[in-house]
């Protein structure tokens, strides 16, 4: 079958739902409503549904058993319309956002003819090309009647600890199609008319190596459903359906009109981002790039992928997954005040993906990994593009930008056998520390958590002693390095240490150890951190111990070094072994030379950030005291790095000046637009008014511009040179005359800059630098 001939069915490829939907006729839809609603009974009727929904996710996390779920809160549940659109989604998983939308769709449109859809059912997918974003994360759909007629669906998703495939906790990193995967199992109806369907059941749980957890978890997610749809059938009788059907279309068509009066604040234009990922698989050592792009006209939002690699190995998801990325970080930035109601933002809201990509595959593509890796890397670049489009709208709306998120989710899953033989999966979520990316106005959060899951927690480590067979050396804050530095710092993430403890020993199956960056900092900041995973054998650790000593330094710990891959294999541990591995420093926001000398002091003086990393990174010097910063001194270093920066640089000639009596507004950092002489809206810089290029064209063709590897650039991004990111470039924008920088990109070697940025209606490609 040719490319031409396949459809976005969910089968083949992603599932796209049909506009409309192609709905059985035998199935009866509730589909009136009551427009004259009075503001009261409306607000009543509103802020039942979202309690409702946030019930519903209380009431999982109560019932789970899984501390993926019942601590990490790695779930989401919703409510949609009777054909599937959003509703309220709560506070939970936001990459989630669409899974249960077009998953109940495609129920609608492939399973309400046979086996039929009635009262009392509950319909289990986790299939990743109708709507899951890789297989362990199964969604739930019920569907609420009100006499004969479909009247709504509650729904949650949640992430099993095990369904089946070749590594424990089923995050498939070896694998290089679906079929070394776990199974991927299309919408079926578990339960018919109130009853459980045995068979079915157990064919679902035979897959997974911790059979009795995912049991347990599967029927709090249908007990959860239940409390749900009860309290919607009561809400009904109490107001009647058409109200609460008037109530849900209003709140959908509200949340339309706030997303399209704040796109109206933003200038049409276009702008575009990629990252990288190295290793599509146990064994490669390759580099792929994933490329996002958003152009805005008018009222709507135009989003395409491409420029992204083509699917290979487990590092890809499907259609819902990139969606569910985009629409995580898009409604965080712009329309959080929502409280879940993004259903009608979604109408604003358009894609246009290339299929048969890393971010858009065809099946089939192996896609279970997602969850640590490819979904974490597109909701960072999407907050990326989103940050860039926001920065040029007008303030009250330029101000709403979060900016990158964490571009993996940095974790181990490990697993073996308590002392008394029973099995245990150890999905150590502690990530849900996290780190927030710096703002236009402020230093991101330390150890704050991620904006696409604000209701996550992590563990504490008596929780996680109690649970698996390990003991905690430490846990600590990473420092405030060149990682994460700009003129807002990023927040601060952590690193820990632990040992298995009262077994012979344990596997670490997936883990993650990178060797370069991948979030680049908003308009010139430094680069996040790198991800490492650690692990030594032989260890002197236990003898420590027994010595009343607890080691808190790794590099002081005597034993044999593994030597880490980005993807390897499982690794065992004896119960001589110790691991260490680290969350990461989120990134900052503008060049970390124009950072407030007084705040670097303070990072110093609270024991972030060292006296030598302040003048190495930030080029503050302190006083005598060690506690304030020499102003003086400061900007001598400062001058000193700066014009350094531009003897290293390539640049251009024949700069033109922008009059000092001439306006511009700073859109981040250093990059500003003002009016040239001629009335056309031209790039400047804001510091030096240099005039860079009109808003239609690239501003990067008139920087100066350094690029050198990216292990040059700070010794946090150190590498071995075996490593892919050996060979990773860096290149800094550098206004021409100040040597300030504007803008940064991390590049794989051989690729073109990215023209990333116009204003107007324009189409971007690459740059010609």
């Amino acid at each position: 079958m040719s490319t031409t001939d396949i459809r976005w069915d969910g089968i083949q490829r992603g599932y796209v739902p049909s506009e409309p939907l192609k709905l059985p006729p035998s199935l009866p839809l509730h589909t009136t409503d009551d427009t004259d609603v009075d503001p009261v009974t409306f607000e009543v009727v509103r802020y039942s549904l979202m309690n409702t929904n946030i019930e519903h996710g209380q009431t999982l996390q109560k019932l789970c058993v899984s501390p993926i779920s019942m601590i990490t809160r790695d779930f989401q549940p919703s409510i949609t319309t009777q054909t599937g659109d959003l509703v309220f989604l709560g506070p939970y998983l936001q990459y989630f956002s669409n899974a249960q939308s077009l998953t109940i769709k495609w129920i609608l449109e492939n399973r309400g003819e046979d086996p039929g859809i009635e009262p009392g059912d509950v319909f289990v997918s986790n299939d990743p090309f109708v709507g899951s974003p890789h297989q362990p994360d199964a969604v739930v759909a019920v569907p609420v009647f009100v006499g004969d007629e479909l009247f709504c669906w509650v729904s949650n998703v949640l992430h099993h600890s095990d369904v089946g495939g070749s590594v424990m906790g089923s995050f498939c990193v070896d694998a290089t199609d679906i079929y070394l995967d776990p199974p991927a199992f299309p919408p079926f109806k578990l339960v018919s008319r109130g009853k459980i369907r045995p068979d079915i059941e157990e064919m679902f749980l035979r897959q997974s190596r911790v059979p009795t957890n995912v049991h347990m978890d599967l029927r709090a997610a249908i007990s959860a459903n239940t409390v749900a749809a009860n309290k919607i059938v009561t809400l009904v009788a109490r107001y009647g359906a058409d109200v609460v059907k008037s109530v849900m279309n209003r709140v959908i068509d509200a949340g339309e009109r706030v997303v399209a009066e704040r796109l109206a604040k933003i200038p049409d234009g276009v702008w575009s981002h990629r990252m990288y990922a190295e290793a599509a698989f146990t064994g490669d050592s390759a580099t792929y790039c994933y490329q996002l792009t958003v152009r805005k006209e008018g009222e709507h939002l135009y989003v395409d992928n491409a420029g992204t690699d083509p699917q290979v190995g487990s590092i890809n998801v499907a259609y819902a997954g990139l969606v569910g990325a985009f629409f995580a970080a898009f409604t965080a930035s712009l329309t959080s005040d929502l409280a879940g109601a993004y259903g009608g933002v979604y109408r604003r809201v358009h894609f246009d993906p290339v299929p048969g990509t890393l971010s858009c595959a065809d099946f089939p593509a192996a896609v279970s990994p997602a969850g640590m890796y490819t979904m974490e890397t597109l909701i960072s670049l999407s907050g990326t593009v989103i940050a860039k489009m926001l920065a040029c709208a007008e303030p009250e709306i330029a101000e709403l930008a979060i900016g990158p998120a964490h571009p993996a989710f940095y974790a181990l899953i490990a697993g073996g056998q308590h002392a008394d033989g029973t099995p245990f999966i150890a999905s150590n979520a502690n990530n849900m520390i996290g780190s927030l990316s710096a703002s236009p106005r402020a230093d991101g959060v330390d150890f704050g958590g991620h904006f696409w899951i604000p209701e996550g927690t992590a563990s504490n480590v008596e929780e996680l002693e109690l649970l698996w067979p390990m003991l905690y050396l430490y846990r600590r804050a990473l420092p405030a390095g060149a990682d994460g530095a700009g003129r807002f710092r990023g927040g601060r993430g952590f690193v820990e240490a632990a040992i298995p403890w009262g077994v012979d020993g344990l596997g670490a199956a997936v883990y993650i150890d990178e060797s370069f960056p991948k979030a680049v900092g908003i308009f010139g900041a430094n680069p996040g951190s790198i991800g490492h995973f650690r692990l030594k054998h032989n260890t002197d650790v236990l003898k420590a111990l027994e010595n009343g000593s607890i080691p808190q330094d790794f590099d002081q710990i005597l034993g044999d070094s593994e030597k880490i891959a980005a993807k390897g294999p499982a690794l065992m541990v004896a119960a001589d072994g110790v691991w260490e591995w680290t969350g990461a420093n989120a990134v900052g926001f503008g060049d970390p030379l124009t950072r407030d000398p007084h705040s670097v002091a303070t990072d110093v003086v609270h024991g972030a950030l060292t006296a030598a990393d302040a003048e190495r990174v930030y080029g503050v010097r302190l006083d005598a005291t060690g506690v304030h910063a020499d102003l003086a001194a400061t900007a001598d270093q400062r001058a000193t790095l700066l014009e350094q920066r531009l003897e290293q640089a390539h640049v251009p000639t024949g700069i033109q000046i922008l009059p000092a009596e001439s306006d511009i507004r700073e859109l981040g950092g250093e990059l500003a637009i003002g009016l040239a002489e001629d009335g056309t809206q031209v790039f400047v810089t804001k510091t030096a008014r240099a005039v860079l290029s009109p808003t239609d064209g690239n501003f990067k063709d008139r920087c100066a511009y350094l690029d050198r590897p990216v292990h040059e650039v700070a010794t946090e991004y150190q590498t071995d040179p075996t490593r892919a990111g050996w060979t990773v470039r860096y290149r800094e924008y550098l206004c021409p005359i100040s040597g300030l920088r504007l803008e940064t990109e991390i590049l794989r070697d051989l690729d073109a800059p990215l023209h990333d940025m116009a204003l107007g209606h324009t189409r971007l490609g690459q740059g010609n630098l």
